[in-house]
């Protein structure tokens, strides 16, 4: 898995939902995952490793599918 389009995967569904990092490390908070806004800049530059527990929750939070952040494609529309 290139951790650099991840990440950029996973900026694009943040701001598709119209959340700062802020809004989403509240939104991560609240399914029990702690990252902080630094670890999520680091996640979407690609610079940083995720869990398999954390990526469950971003796509949850985000509203995207794991398949579309993990392999890409069309942005399914929702």
């Amino acid at each position: 898995m290139n951790r650099t389009l991840l990440g950029e995967r996973l900026k694009i569904a943040r701001i598709r939902q119209g959340m700062s990092q802020m809004d989403l490390v509240v939104a991560l908070e609240e399914q029990g995952i702690s990252l902080s806004q630094s670890a999520i800049g680091k996640l979407e530059r690609g610079e940083r490793n995720l869990y398999v527990h954390q990526l469950v929750a971003l796509v949850r939070v985000l509203n995207v599918s794991l398949d579309w952040v993990v392999y890409g494609g069309d942005l399914p529309v929702r």
